[in-house]
């Protein structure tokens, strides 16, 4: 029974990271300026996850300094800088 409730456990937290992803993950490469990373990987998430993790960083809204993708559509990064 308690091998079924861990296994249902991670299941379900597995679902959420999936529809989730790593929502609200930036990290600050220059603080004095305000510039920042995040990336929005695989299938769950788009470009709108990396511009809604942005406009959370940054409540006066972001520039766009560099957006990669690879190839394959599955990686994607975003740098920004927020605006004052």
């Amino acid at each position: 029974m308690k091998l079924l409730i861990i296994s249902l456990i991670f299941v379900l937290s597995g679902c959420d990271n999936l529809m989730h992803g790593r929502q609200g993950l930036v990290e600050v490469k220059d603080a004095k300026q305000q510039i920042m990373y995040t990336t929005c990987n695989g299938a769950a998430e788009d470009w709108g996850t990396c511009n809604s993790k942005a406009m959370k960083a940054c409540p006066n809204n972001y520039i766009v300094l560099d957006k990669k993708e690879d190839s394959y559509g599955v990686f994607r990064s975003l740098t920004f800088q927020c605006k004052k």
